[in-house]
């Protein structure tokens, strides 16, 4: 039944092996050179002065590999829609049911055979597709060095949303019975589980740290006094942010930065906070100082800042988490992809 089951799949295979080829042999003639260009460019950067402009350059090479590795979570979409969904849908839609279920094989080792086959295929292409995008992103990544950024597109969470779509299709596919009703409920389940689960599943992997800074005028170098809590990085996942005084009220509207209204009295009132306790210099505009601050400007303002003792929370995942998140991921839609398989061959054997 497994070389019946393989002998229906195979031309999606083939063409699928074809096209992971094409795609396996563009990463080999681009990879080497961007690997040479980050070698030669990046590193070292610092001693020549010239760091922010060649990594400005280097993440600008090759676009049109980086906006395919960008947009592969469509690769799990894809074979939902082609692989999974028409997997038993396809089957009602042409009658052919009738006689595949009234031979020597058991409806149910029909569909475990294809569900096998199919879940074999969607591994091997996604496994090697990611393997090749992470390879080839490496020298990007080590620039960018923000890797929950570019999560759901390498290591290993990318097989089980490919997995899971199959499956997604199969189920729905053996259940309303129709290949285009089956095609359009895939996409839209796949994208509602994925847009869920990344709002509010990964974030709970693993309980978040958290960091505080002093709120503060910004002086230009981006730079923030620490006041407690671990050591917060570009690298790591900033989950949420919230600024609150030392009583604990929150200001939501200092989410968004710094803003300041002067009235008609001269005074002037830090949005979202409150009004300054003290006098600020009539050079100043709304929304911040003139496009000249003078010194006395820059320091009414901090100091009207720093008298609401304003603190900034962070809520964070280090990025040292990445690969354990990934097995976290991998494994929850192996699961879901396990418990949709097993409905099928349920609802196809009671029905």
């Amino acid at each position: 039944m497994m070389w019946f089951a393989w002998r229906q799949f195979r031309v999606q295979g083939l063409v699928a092996l074809a096209l992971l080829i094409a795609v396996g042999i563009g990463f080999w003639l681009t990879g080497p050179g961007l690997l040479h260009d980050y070698n030669t460019t990046i590193v070292g950067c610092g001693a020549r002065g010239n760091c922010q402009g060649a990594m400005n350059s280097f993440l600008s090479r090759d676009p049109f590999f980086q906006n395919l590795i960008r947009e592969s979570e469509l690769l799990a979409a894809l074979i939902g829609l082609f692989w999974g969904a028409p997997l038993v849908a396809r089957e009602f839609d042409t009658g052919t049911y009738r006689l595949a279920w009234t031979q020597s094989a058991s409806r149910t080792r029909w569909l475990v055979s294809k569900l096998a086959i199919g879940a074999i295929a969607t591994v091997i292409t996604a496994g090697l597709f990611t393997l090749m995008a992470t390879w080839w992103s490496s020298p990007l990544d080590r620039v960018n060095d923000t890797p929950f950024s570019y999560f759901d597109t390498r290591g290993l969470a990318p097989i089980g949303y490919a997995l899971f779509a199959f499956a997604l299709g199969a189920a729905l596919g053996a259940l309303v019975r129709r290949l285009i009703p089956a095609m359009v409920l895939t996409i839209v389940g796949f994208a509602a589980v994925r847009i869920s689960f990344n709002q509010y599943v990964r974030t709970h992997f693993a309980p978040a740290l958290h960091a505080a800074f002093a709120y503060s005028l910004p002086t230009g170098t981006g730079s923030r006094a620490l006041k407690f809590g671990g050591s917060l990085r570009s690298s790591d996942w900033t989950i949420s942010t919230k600024v609150m005084n030392s009583a604990g009220k929150v200001f939501p509207a200092l989410g968004r930065g710094f803003g300041f209204q002067p009235d008609r009295n001269g005074a002037v009132t830090f949005v979202g906070a409150g009004r300054c306790p003290n006098k600020i210099p009539r050079a100043f505009n709304n929304g911040g100082a003139s496009s000249g601050p003078s010194k006395a400007v820059q320091e009414a303002l901090a100091k009207c800042v720093n008298s609401f003792h304003l603190h900034e929370v962070v809520s964070y995942q280090p990025a040292g988490r990445y690969w354990s998140f990934q097995w976290y991921e991998l494994g929850s839609y192996v699961v879901l992809s396990a418990l949709l398989a097993s409905f099928s061959i349920w609802w196809i054997r009671r029905r």
